[in-house]
């Protein structure tokens, strides 16, 4: 096993001699013919001085992050070796560090370091770059966007090369994959691996998930956020459901639009409409979702609801309304709420 610490940088003189001997392995473009042995030396030279840089950073870096001491097999380390020195692109030096240390750190089998290893090769500076914006895109709310698939649309639907290659590289590498369903223009959803998630952990910091990172803004946040209807008691409810809420502390918004749902999230969303029973008969409900967005392609499902009968209020002069029934539908869609909140804090 290899030791991985501060201390390493004590040993950069042999770093150094194995970046050398490694950069003699990089292939240099044309004919081996004597005309060429002397570009060969300058371009062998060159390479030396690369490398040797490439590697005290990426030494200098693992000292860095590792405040203990760390172990890794001589297999992994000297695959991680050859893949930094081989690549093409001196900025993903900064990679193979955070990845060195999180396989160290971690409980994952050989092969599974191995494919992390491989991955992280194959993948270019605009790849990692490219399945990072998405990730953030499609998990994070974004403002500006009604759904998080809207929002992963507004990337993978850019139709140039880089867009495209990078696209297609994390499908074949196994990263991401197509969903079952389809935007409505017929535009492909995608889906993250556990992979591509345990990746992105390894190769990056947790601050560098948030959308700011990206000079993307995030929806402002609600507990709960009242949709507006059209029903005769529609007015009466939000407004009884927020006063309740409001005063329990929560936080509440009521969304006159759809364009709303592009500016908000919240934890549930709360619904009012009239349906008809099977025998014809109208009935009021109220519901509520902890997510309420068509665009998204998850299943919506209410989770909680309560039925009234419409026919039962009696509106008075005054504009408000007599009814046991809906006044019980909106206390119980109130204490469902706050039992969930309170639950999941």
């Amino acid at each position: 096993m290899t030791t991985l610490s501060k201390g390493v940088m004590r040993h950069r003189k042999v770093v150094k001699d194995a970046a050398l001997a490694f950069a003699k392995m990089v292939p240099v473009a044309g004919p081996h013919v004597l005309a060429a042995e002397q570009f060969f030396k300058v371009l062998s030279e060159i390479n030396a001085q690369l490398c040797r840089d490439r590697f005290d950073r990426y030494i200098m870096g693992i000292g860095e992050i590792c405040e203990d001491e760390v172990e890794i097999s001589r297999e992994h380390f000297s695959a991680l070796i050859k893949k930094l020195v081989l690549d093409d692109e001196d900025k993903k030096t900064e990679y193979y560090t955070r990845l060195t240390v999180s396989l160290a750190r971690s409980c994952l089998s050989d092969d599974e370091k191995l494919f992390f290893i491989h991955i992280l090769s194959e993948l270019t500076c605009f790849d990692i770059e490219y399945v990072h914006k998405l990730y953030i895109m499609t998990k994070s709310p974004i403002k500006g966007f009604t759904s998080a698939a809207a929002a992963q649309l507004d990337l993978t639907s850019k139709k140039n090369g880089l867009n495209l290659r990078s696209l297609n590289k994390l499908i074949t590498s196994g990263l991401i994959y197509e969903a079952d369903v389809t935007h409505p223009e017929n535009s492909r959803i995608f889906n993250f691996t556990e992979e591509l998630q345990s990746l992105l952990k390894y190769i990056f910091h947790k601050d560098d998930f948030s959308p700011s990172i990206l000079g993307l803004d995030s929806k402002k946040y609600y507990d709960v956020v009242i949709l507006e209807g059209d029903e005769f008691y529609d007015a009466f409810c939000r407004t009884s459901i927020w006063k309740k809420l409001e005063a329990r502390g929560l936080s509440v918004r009521i969304a006159k639009n759809e364009g709303a749902m592009s500016e908000i999230v919240a934890s549930f969303y709360v619904n009012t409409r009239t349906g008809e029973r099977m025998d014809g008969e109208p009935y009021g409900t109220i519901e509520t979702f902890s997510h309420i967005d068509s665009k998204s392609f998850t299943y919506t499902q209410i989770e909680h609801w309560q039925n009234f009968d419409p026919k039962s209020i009696i509106s008075n002069e005054d504009g408000s309304f007599d009814s046991t029934e809906l006044f019980q539908a909106i206390d119980d869609i109130c204490a469902y709420i706050l039992r969930r909140l309170t639950v999941s804090t």
